[in-house]
């Protein structure tokens, strides 16, 4: 599997409350096979510069959809959205009681427009996603 792959796989796995295993051991002889290495080795990176988005997380309040799925923990929603055709106008089913106070970019802390009314709903531009992961932490309040 590609590392964007096991990214998805992760993230799905985060955003649905479960864990993910990638079943990976060493040769008879002791070793691991370079290709297990180098994808240990980026997916060790996406999680140093990602992690919070998903370690000590719960499944957050969106079911999973086809373009990303959400996580939760404390006073933020975390919305991945592992499509970067995804629609600019992100519809969050089952997020009808929540609400939102701020909306922004993980890493750069770029605002990004939301709406309150009758669910949450994202406004996400295309230029700028990442082609793994744009992720968008959703501030909450009571």
């Amino acid at each position: 599997k590609s590392t964007t792959q096991l990214v998805h796989y992760l993230v799905r796995a985060a955003g649905s409350g479960a864990n993910f295993l990638m079943n990976v051991g060493p040769t008879p002889e002791g070793t691991f096979q370079p290709e297990v290495v180098q994808r240990l080795k980026e997916m060790g990176q996406w999680t140093g510069r990602y992690g919070e988005t998903i370690y000590a997380s719960e499944a957050g309040p969106m079911p999973s959809q086809e373009w990303g799925v959400t996580t939760r923990k404390d006073d933020k929603v975390y919305l991945h959205v592992l499509d970067p055709t995804a629609p600019e106008a992100l519809v969050l089913p089952g997020t009808e009681g929540l609400q939102v106070t701020r909306a922004s970019l993980f890493g750069d802390g770029s605002e990004v427009t939301f709406s309150n009314t009758g669910g949450v709903t994202v406004n996400l531009p295309v230029a700028g996603r990442d082609s793994v992961d744009t992720i968008v932490v959703l501030e909450v309040g009571e």
